[in-house]
């Protein structure tokens, strides 16, 4: 028989973390199933939560949390925002099921605005980038990581006005026509991801083993690509006429 002591009742911040650990959290689940609720719970109150949980319920709605997280546009997920770096990931062992395990049992995954307009909060790709990365060495996976993050934010800044969402990544600067950000890459990693909207390398990039790559939001749309080092000069911090040259430029091509 399940005891419940008075006034023990969760209040509402105290119920949405045990809601959201019994959601995330597959072994908490099977243990409430197998053991029971006196088993698993921390203090009285949520014994009183948990003696009333219907486990069939929960499952149903942990598995409709993970296929939304992994989905989280109707136009899009983040299987099909990262492509290069899942695939990466995937010839090192890693599952889909595996990283969007490890996804939802990280700190990263606390900082995605899960629910619309309860808070600020990363948009979901941020925040699985950010996830990617903090396990990821300097080379192909973090580099790929990043681009596929910024292709994602770059785009959301082009179509998406005014975000629904917090940006985090360092280094997006506002231009006349919008935003602009630049990015060192090895080269080896660019060149694995296939054309873009920049046209050829300059004699400058050709055989370099790292490259400066741009991305900007236009009136027609995103453009990123390879850019030179007189391009990047664009994003210095400190004014100087190199900088500004560069910016006007930029300018008269539509990308500043």
């Amino acid at each position: 028989m399940t005891t419940v002591e008075p006034d023990a009742s969760l209040d509402g911040e105290q119920l949405t973390d045990l809601l959201m650990r019994l959601l995330l959290d597959a072994d908490l689940r099977a243990r409430l199933a197998e053991e029971g609720a006196e088993a698993v719970a921390a203090d009285p109150g949520e014994l009183e939560c948990l003696a009333s949980v219907d486990l069939a319920e929960l499952d149903t709605t942990a598995r409709r949390l993970r296929s939304q997280v992994w989905r989280p546009g109707s136009g899009g997920s983040l299987a099909t925002t990262f492509p290069r770096s899942l695939r990466l990931l995937q010839d090192t062992g890693a599952t889909e099921s595996d990283l969007l395990t490890g996804f939802l049992g990280s700190a990263h995954f606390a900082r995605f605005r899960l629910i619309p307009y309860t808070a600020p909060g990363l948009s979901a790709e941020e925040a699985f980038a950010s996830y990617l990365l903090d396990g990821a060495d300097a080379g192909a996976l973090r580099d790929t990581v990043t681009h596929e993050l910024m292709i994602a934010l770059f785009t959301a800044l082009t179509c998406e006005q005014p975000l629904s969402f917090v940006i985090e990544a360092e280094g997006i600067v506002p231009t006349d026509r919008g935003h602009a950000a630049v990015r060192a890459y090895a080269a080896a990693s660019v060149a694995t991801w296939g054309p873009t909207t920049s046209g050829r390398p300059s004699e400058e990039n050709q055989g370099a083993d790292a490259v400066h790559y741009a991305y900007f939001t236009t009136s027609a749309g995103l453009a990123h690509g390879v850019v030179s080092g007189r391009v990047a000069a664009a994003f210095e911090a400190e004014p100087t006429d190199r900088r500004e040259t560069a910016r006007r430029a930029l300018a008269r091509r539509g990308l500043w």
